[in-house]
């Protein structure tokens, strides 16, 4: 039998990550699934028996497992990010396992020792589909964006260019927690709403009820390296989406035929028509590559932990 029976899943908790509920819905079935914060992972006593699988920041130090997992699922943001991507690169512990959304963050990190790696990107939750089952009969607003607006993301780029091509001739609704300043500075647009953050089912409900779902991703560092999450949101929704230039999302679009109207990287809004139905939207497009247990299933990751699993219970 395989040594280990358990994966703990380690992260810092101040970050939303969806890929660890899948994570832990696509191994239950095979392992007992639990989660523990990076200060905690050393008084677990069931740690020799276990798969520590660790959501990357930070970790110098190696936990005393079976099998230790390095998960980059983002690359380091802020003032001097080249440093501290520098840093986890020379001073983070050396792992079993490595694993990166995509071959541009494998590379931006450069690993140069023989530590096993595996692509594993970003899905969306299977239960997306349900809301694909009804189609909207009626719009609550023209265009619909969810996700961070920080000034790290510059999202004023997006606003602004909203603002400059409809002005209050249309509808803007955005989900996500703002910058103080981004309500503020578009108060005199009672069109532009910003409806907080909400659960995942929520926004997707929402989405479904706007004619065209927005999908506004940076062009700068980190950004330009990461997986569009809410890009797959929106197609496997079956959505009409628009997108600004960017990188990540043109592969994105290409890698799974994702059909998009395409507006300048730093002025999406420019040339986007007064019909919003004027462009393809992806009600037609199968959403089963996207799921979490077809990515999980396809990235290898669930054959390498059998296999070291089972080379080590030989060798204990």
């Amino acid at each position: 039998m395989p040594r280990f029976s358990k994966i703990i899943f380690v992260h810092g908790g101040r970050e939303a990550y969806p890929e660890i509920a899948a994570y832990h819905q696509f191994f239950a079935p095979r392992y007992e699934t639990s989660e523990a914060r990076p200060k905690n992972i050393s008084t677990r006593p069931d740690l020799e028996k276990s798969i520590v699988w660790m959501i990357m920041g930070f970790y110098p130090q190696r936990p005393l497992a079976g099998l230790v997992i390095h998960d980059y699922r983002s690359l380091s943001v802020g003032r001097l990010w080249w440093v501290k991507d520098r840093i986890k690169r020379f001073c983070n512990a050396v792992p079993d396992v490595r694993i990166f959304q995509n071959e541009d963050m494998r590379d931006a990190m450069g690993f140069s020792d023989d530590v096993p790696v595996c692509l594993l990107p970003m899905g969306v939750p299977p239960f997306v589909t349900d809301y694909r089952a009804t189609p909207a009969t009626s719009y609550d607003c023209d265009f619909c964006y969810i996700g961070a607006m920080s000034a790290e993301r510059k999202t004023k780029e997006m606003l602004d260019s909203f603002v400059r091509r409809y002005g209050t001739s249309k509808n803007f609704h955005l989900y996500g927690t703002p910058e103080p300043f981004l309500p503020e500075r578009y108060k005199a647009y009672p069109n532009i709403v910003f409806k907080g953050r909400q659960n995942q089912q929520d926004v997707f409900a929402a989405l479904m009820h706007a004619r065209v779902a927005v999908n506004y991703f940076p062009n700068h560092h980190p950004h330009r390296m990461q997986t569009p999450t809410k890009l797959l949101e929106y197609a496997a929704l079956g959505l009409r989406i628009l997108c600004n230039e960017q990188r990540q999302s043109r592969l994105t679009a290409q890698r799974y035929g994702l059909s998009c109207l395409w507006g300048a990287a730093h002025d999406m809004f420019a040339a986007a028509p007064d019909d919003l139905a004027s462009w393809p939207s992806n009600e037609a497009f199968d959403p089963a590559p996207l799921l979490w247990p077809h990515i999980i299933e396809a990235s290898g990751i669930a054959v390498l932990l059998e296999t070291l699993s089972l080379e080590n219970s030989r060798t204990a």
